[in-house]
């Protein structure tokens, strides 16, 4: 993705929890934007929608999957040398579905939170890693 610095990009995330309390993540296809990294399933936010919306489209697009409920885990802001983004992160435990390649993705693993520091992601990524860490340590509800 080519963009000026003054371009933001705004993204919905979610990191997506089965039963086993592991994690669904998919790699980046090489030719676009971080290729090779892994990332939480979701997308770009489109100018006519929320970015709830765009969880939801997202999520099915990309893997499948039909979001039946979600917490919000607030908003990181990054600046790469490209561009900003501005992430929108949500925690999905109820879906309908099973997880499946949609796109261009070249990979697609359910992993335990533990083992997410064995995976290269892009920076504000780690972010929305700590947050959901800090609140499942610290809360106990996720």
């Amino acid at each position: 993705m080519v963009a000026s610095p003054e371009a933001v990009i705004k993204v919905s995330v979610a990191i997506i929890t089965d039963r086993q309390k592991r994690i669904l993540i998919t790699q980046r296809a090489a030719h676009i934007s971080h290729g090779g990294f892994w990332e939480f399933p979701g997308g770009k936010v489109e100018s006519y929608e929320p970015p709830e919306i765009a969880l939801l489209r997202e999520v099915r697009e990309e893997v499948g999957l039909d979001v039946v409920s979600y917490r919000y885990l607030g908003e990181v802001h990054h600046r790469y040398d490209e561009y900003q983004v501005i992430l929108y992160g949500y925690h999905v435990q109820k879906y309908g579905g099973e997880a499946s390649i949609c796109e261009s993705q070249t990979g697609l693993c359910w992993v335990y939170l533990n083992e997410l520091e064995n995976y290269n992601f892009p920076l504000a990524n780690k972010e929305l890693i700590r947050r959901y860490t800090f609140l499942k340590t610290n809360e106990n509800i996720i």
